[in-house]
């Protein structure tokens, strides 16, 4: 990971300075993706597309690589929960970060990580397979979309949506504990986050949970794809790796 550091900054101005290397670097990404994926849309037909890309060789090779560790190999459960979690996110990336505009780009779950890190750093990272991390009881959001038109300062109120890709469903409970947490962020850093939408991406089959009417900044984004559907190829993929 690498972070800028010009003398003494807030943690606010730390990740601000860093903003725009960050948003490079996924512009890069991005286009990758779009070579990766040249002449195929998802459609309806959202796995076999993705398969197309090097990050799911990536994490299938790594899936395969567990499996052979006879210690986490006992605990099948918790790698094929992980392995649905991290193939759903990548789909929901890779979707939402493609249909931006030249105006947005979209960070990356890892390079919204490290834009977190620099708000909180303090807070303990904790790596997970994959490559991910996260921080130690510390909300963080799956993506963040950036505004990138020139008209634009990058560091005033730049991040237009925050993202969060969710196979689990969701209860009004559960919906009211995230948006909780989102809350805070608006409060503590109101600079960044202060008129800052949110999006859910889902499978299609989840009903929605309801919203109070002052909920405004709230959207779903439903996956032409069921849990039910996504479970199978999960279980499909696990069982055929060797």
């Amino acid at each position: 990971m690498v972070v800028e550091r010009r003398g003494q900054y807030t943690p606010e101005q730390q990740a601000l300075s860093n903003l725009p290397r960050l948003v490079e670097q996924s512009v890069r990404d991005t286009q990758d993706l779009q070579r990766q994926l040249t002449g195929f849309k998802p459609g309806m037909d959202l796995i076999n597309w993705h398969k197309r890309t090097d990050r799911y060789r990536y994490v299938y090779g790594e899936t395969q690589r567990f499996k052979r560790d006879v210690r986490r190999s006992r605990d099948k459960t918790s790698l094929r929960h992980n392995l649905a979690g991290i193939v759903f996110q990548d789909i929901a990336y890779s979707v939402c970060a493609l249909d931006c505009d030249d105006s947005r780009v979209l960070l990356s779950p890892e390079k919204t990580s490290e834009f977190w890190t620099m708000l909180y750093p303090n807070k303990e990272i904790v790596s997970h397979p994959y490559g991910q991390e996260t921080l130690e009881n510390a909300y963080v959001p799956d993506g963040i979309l950036v505004n990138t038109s020139k008209a634009f300062n990058i560091y005033k109120r730049p991040v237009f949506k925050l993202y969060e890709y969710s196979l689990v469903h969701m209860t009004e409970r559960d919906l009211e504990e995230q948006l909780k947490a989102i809350r805070i962020q608006h409060e503590k850093f109101p600079g960044l986050f202060a008129e800052t939408s949110v999006e859910f991406v889902i499978p299609r089959t989840f009903p929605l949970p309801r919203l109070s009417s002052e909920e405004k900044k709230v959207e779903f984004l439903q996956l032409p794809i069921t849990r039910v559907q996504f479970g199978h190829f999960i279980t499909d993929l696990y069982n055929g790796m060797r």
